[in-house]
């Protein structure tokens, strides 16, 4: 194949956009029905060249999901993350979408009719979030791509099986906010008034998967990028993604969501069957766990993926095996990695200004779900543990939130309010009081100065908020959104779920193995099931999987609890350390009696996009 610049997915540029009627910008209904402007240039000519009917397809790439701000809002969260909707973390920003629609409980589906940027997005954005077109960009290259002159059969085949596992890549994200979609298996026509209405869970579910199954069959499309091909073709999509976006999407439609013998949510939308299956059926387990299955023997046979460790790494470390698993470019533990040409100078700023703004301000209840470093649970009633609780964690951690006195650009960090003199107001044993009076005043981390603007819970994120002023400067950015440590803990899962419990604990150690800490064992299917979800939110923070394990599996329960900070004092003359817990400053609407709903489950869809009639029907709750 002929070379093309290194971070491709920026290739489509103002030339190919005038190239191609197929890079229009296209949206639902009937703004996706109108006829593109009139044209010289043609389908024909586009499929001319080799060169240009690629380019159709990078041009795919360009809306692939990525669950962090690259300075164009991407996320549909302003500068937070959707973790802020979990137990993870929480945001203290008022223009932000998670507090402006969803702590304040004013979301609907009018708040999907529009999007100002800047302004309280919504965490899909229906309208801006690129996908339709994106996804009628690789049909149009699917069923022109046979025109090209000038390309070998081969490429053609493995063009055509990379175009429909990009298709299933936007599908399987779209149906995690929304259950069953309408299904476009054609570039459609826009001639032809016909657009689809929306199908069942398990039509939409049959879609995707059949999409990565005719992936996987395509002999062409190769299992992992071949060694020759990395340097210039790094980050495109294999028969590894396919086969993992498969197993996510059958372990998504498996879990008590949408596998249930009741509805989530009474409405239209749940007696069509469109939001779940109508029944409980333990074979959707089996197709998950079959599915992990055969990733895992195609793994053994096809090579080249493995989890980040230690000694892969130049700084030899567990915490260094983790950051370069989520962080660095081209590892062969990423498996679809969501590409911006973003440099780490330009717009990656931003998310130190979500960190320092208070965008995604880690809770203590996160804090405390990281184990000590043999795998043991942390406990503040341990005295050696509360001494200090920094040390002797779980790696991820300090990758996952910033600690007082870790290396930061240059120098130590300094995460805490000074306390010139140990003040018995504030526990020094047994469990921690509640300090909900004294908001935090501590260092900032970035500056040395004294401030409150970014200690929202009185600790703050580092995951991906890396540091610029050293070896971070100027380095292109990747976000991980489908590594092989989730495939690992995907199968572990299915394989539970299906009573298989011995069978899943190896899964579940290799990715504990990889920073460290000692295995699991002895757990019963609850206990294991419990264990998993808990290894997935240390794994994956920040990463978009928090938020739907816990819609798929309805943790009301998770939704419900009253989060908070923790206040960190520090004695700077003998380094002793003190602890109270923070009141939140913020509100969540169901933390309040009679706040939660079921509804919130799902997405709802544009009220004006359901009142075109074309047969999208709205999600249960928010009609």
């Amino acid at each position: 194949m002929k070379s093309i610049k290194k971070h491709i997915y920026v290739l489509l540029t103002a030339t190919c956009l005038a190239l191609t009627t197929a890079c229009e910008d296209l949206a639902f209904g009937e703004k996706f029905l109108q006829k593109p402007p009139s044209t010289d240039v043609t389908i024909d000519t586009i499929f001319s060249t080799a060169e240009y009917a690629r380019r159709v397809l990078w041009y795919s790439y360009t809306r692939m999901p990525m669950g962090i701000d690259d300075g164009n809002r991407q996320t549909g969260m302003d500068i937070c993350s959707i973790e802020g909707l979990t137990d993870l973390c929480h945001s203290i920003v008022g223009y932000g979408g998670v507090e402006g629609h969803y702590y304040s409980g004013s979301y609907n589906a009018a708040a999907e009719d529009n999007f100002i940027d800047g302004s309280h997005n919504t965490k899909f954005r229906f309208y801006n979030f690129g996908a339709w077109q994106c996804i009628r960009h690789a049909w149009i290259l699917i069923e022109n791509v046979d025109k090209v002159p000038d390309m070998s059969a081969s490429e053609k085949l493995r063009l055509k099986a990379e175009a429909k596992t990009v298709i299933a890549t936007y599908y399987a994200y779209m149906f995690r906010h929304y259950g069953g979609l309408p299904i476009l298996d054609r570039s459609l026509d826009v001639d032809v008034l016909d657009w689809p209405k929306r199908a069942t869970v398990d039509e939409t579910v049959k879609f995707i998967v059949r999409l990565c199954d005719e992936a996987i069959a395509t002999t062409e499309f190769p299992w992992a990028l071949p060694a020759d091909e990395r340097a210039n073709w790094d980050g495109r999509v294999t028969k590894a993604a396919a086969a993992g976006l498969k197993l996510r999407t059958l372990l998504f439609a498996a879990s008590p969501l949408f596998n249930n013998a009741q509805a989530y949510h009474p409405g239209v939308a749940s007696d069509q069957h469109l939001t779940w299956y109508g029944d409980y059926q333990k074979s959707r387990w089996e197709d998950a766990r079959k599915a992990g299955e055969d990733f895992f023997r195609q793994l053994s046979s096809g090579g080249y993926y493995k989890l980040v460790k230690k000694e892969d790494t130049s700084a030899g470390t567990y915490r260094q095996a983790f950051q370069d698993a989520y962080f660095t470019r081209s590892v062969p533990e990423l498996i679809i990695s969501v590409r911006r040409n973003i440099y780490t100078t330009s717009n990656i700023p931003r998310l130190d200004q979500a960190v320092r703004w208070g965008g995604f301000c880690p809770t203590k209840e996160y804090f405390d779900m990281f184990p000590m470093a043999d795998g043991s649970d942390f406990d503040w009633n341990n005295p050696e543990h509360r001494a200090n609780p920094f040390i002797n964690r779980d790696p991820r951690l300090n990758e996952t939130i910033l600690l007082d006195n870790d290396n930061y650009q240059g120098r130590k960090c300094e995460v805490y309010q000074e306390l010139a003199t140990p003040q018995t107001s504030y526990p020094d044993g047994g469990a921690l009081a509640a300090d909900k009076d004294n908001y935090p005043k501590g260092r900032d981390w970035m500056t040395g100065k004294l401030g409150n603007t970014s200690l929202g819970s009185g600790i703050a994120g580092r995951k991906f908020a890396l540091d610029r002023g050293g070896e971070f400067t100027n380095r292109l950015y990747q976000y991980p959104h489908m590594r092989l440590a989730e495939m690992y803990l995907s199968y572990a899962e299915a394989l539970n779920e299906c009573d298989r419990t011995s069978e899943a604990f190896p899964y579940v150690n290799e990715v504990r193995a990889r920073v460290g800490l000692k295995p699991l064992s002895g757990l019963n299917k609850e206990q294991l099931r419990e264990a998993i979800l808990r290894e997935r939110a240390l794994e994956f923070g920040w990463e978009d999987v928090r938020f739907f394990d816990l819609i798929r599996w309805k943790r009301e329960d998770i939704f419900t609890k009253k989060l908070t900070g923790l206040n960190i004092y520090k004695n700077k003359n003998t380094g002793e350390y003190k602890f109270s817990i923070l009141a939140l400053p913020r509100e969540r609407a169901w933390w309040k009696t009679n706040g939660f709903s079921p509804k919130w489950y799902l997405s709802a869809f544009p009220a004006q996009e359901i009142n075109k009639n074309y047969g999208l029907i709205q999600n249960p709750g928010w009609e």
